[in-house]
């Protein structure tokens, strides 16, 4: 390990990389917050209710079969 940290100590120029990194993070994250913030929520009733629904369709194909 003191190899790879004599290797980045001497290496000029590797600080603006942590940098980088951070921004990209909170970048990321501050516009994934804003895209579900701005998401429809209508969309997100339907996605919520989506697996309950499934269940409840499946039993009324299945009551429905049964009386043809």
């Amino acid at each position: 390990m003191r190899i790879v940290i004599h290797y980045l100590e001497s290496a000029e120029g590797i600080a603006i990389w942590p940098i980088i990194g951070l921004v990209i993070f909170f970048s990321f994250f501050l516009s994934l917050i804003y895209y579900i913030y701005h998401l429809d929520k209508g969309f997100v009733k339907d996605m919520a209710d989506a697996p309950q629904d499934d269940g409840i369709e499946k039993n009324e194909n299945l009551n429905n079969n049964t009386d043809l």
